[in-house]
């Protein structure tokens, strides 16, 4: 399992509704096991804003717990789970959902969690 700080993994963190469109400006994420690149927008967060279901494992969401608690980082109010498509390493990013003064809202990436050992990927 690896935590990884988003300011470090996307070229953009911080998304709001009155500055930013739904498609455009695009984040860039790209896969530290296979180095594929994932774009992310707007829409993509407000999709899952307050999101609480996984699409992953019950097992890979106990790992992303446990490797939570060990490193003591609380969860946000909001995350995206998803196998990569050209890997299928399971990532979850997490990311804070608010809404402010101005009649505005937006989203502000956290850190991702990847479990780097279910592929048995001979760089981890």
């Amino acid at each position: 399992m690896q935590l990884i700080e988003a300011n470090t993994a996307f070229s953009k963190i911080d998304f709001q509704a009155d500055i930013d469109y739904y498609t455009y400006p695009k984040s860039i994420y790209e896969c530290p096991i296979c180095k594929s690149e994932l774009s992310f927008n707007m829409q993509n967060f407000e999709k899952y804003w307050l999101n609480k279901n996984s699409s992953l494992s019950i097992e890979e969401q106990e790992r992303i717990k446990k490797i939570l608690e060990f490193l003591k980082r609380k969860e946000t109010n909001s995350f995206i789970d998803y196998y990569c498509p050209k890997c299928n390493t399971p990532t979850r990013i997490y990311f804070t959902a608010w809404a402010g003064g101005r009649y505005t809202a937006g989203f502000h990436l956290e850190f991702i969690v990847i479990d780097d050992m279910c592929c048995n990927n001979p760089n981890t």
